[in-house]
């Protein structure tokens, strides 16, 4: 039975998973297995996957049907106590699983722990950039979407009693679907953080975070099912919440999306809901 169960959803990740899974065959934690759910790739993912011969690699070939059913599916087939998630375009680190699992093992009272993630581009070098997130009771800063909680699914390593508990991924989503598990996380669970560089998250013109239309739909499901859940404490807050994702989605549709018509209707979605922290917010860049 192996300490870690490591679950990588791919769909035509013929350019970056050759580099991912071998990121994971290099750990100096050797206690693990790997279930490769390929997603319906149309490109040459199987061929590659089905190239790798390592004893701990099992490999699913499944009908596409979104990375949130991969994930589950991934699930479902592992063992261990210990789950990891990666994502079939970022890489880990040598001591990656080797902090993470000794991190959980000296914390018993956290559910989920993650690392800081240094951010590389298609070519696999690195900008500089470092996403580091939170940790302890956290779930009012994901609510609030204030600043990074946890970097990316790649970053974490959860109990598998943690899902257990809380449920699977919900299928209805893709680009929202860490955001929206995070907060079910959360809201049972401490988070616990290694404050270290043991990932890298790759950015390139491929990245489901870029489908701004997709974004807006899922994140607002995301925060409507967060409410369904009761996990805003407070009216004033749920207001301050859905105002600060809507100023979000702003800002992506105008510097990303270029669709600056679509970016006022989201700022004035986030003035309706609350026009106060909007105004705070924007006094506190004036001055």
């Amino acid at each position: 039975m192996p300490r870690v169960s490591v679950i990588i959803p791919v769909y035509n990740g013929e350019n970056f998973i050759s580099e991912t899974i071998n990121s994971v065959l290099k750990q100096s934690f050797k206690d693990f297995e790997i279930i490769l759910v390929d997603d319906g790739s149309k490109d040459n993912t199987k061929k590659i996957l089905e190239s790798f011969s390592d004893q701990r690699l099992k490999v699913l070939h499944i009908e596409n049907r979104g990375v949130s059913n991969a994930r589950n599916v991934g699930y479902k087939e592992s063992k261990a106590d210990f789950l990891a998630f990666l994502d079939a375009d970022d890489l880990w680190l040598p001591e990656r699983l080797y902090e993470t699992v000794a991190y959980l093992d000296a914390h018993i009272e956290v559910g989920l722990v993650h690392t800081h993630m240094a951010v590389i581009d298609e070519n696999s070098k690195e900008n500089g950039d470092v996403y580091a997130g939170k940790e302890g009771d956290i779930l009012e800063d994901l609510l609030l979407w204030n600043g990074c909680c946890i970097p990316a699914p790649s970053s974490i390593l959860m109990r598998r009693e943690v899902l257990e508990n809380i449920g699977l991924f919900d299928t209805n989503l893709s680009t929202a679907a860490d955001q929206e598990i995070f907060f079910r996380i959360a809201n049972q669970y401490k988070i616990g953080m290694v404050s270290k560089v043991l990932g890298l998250y790759r950015i390139h013109g491929e990245n489901m975070h870029l489908n701004i239309v997709r974004m807006e739909k899922e994140h607002i499901y995301a925060y409507n099912k967060a409410f369904k859940l009761d996990l805003y404490k407070n009216r004033s807050f749920k207001r301050k919440c859905y105002s600060n994702m809507y100023m979000i989605l702003a800002g992506s549709y105008w510097v990303q999306g270029a669709n600056k018509k679509r970016a006022i209707i989201m700022i004035m979605k986030s003035l309706q809901s609350d026009f106060s922290n909007v105004m705070r917010k924007l006094l506190k860049k004036i001055l």
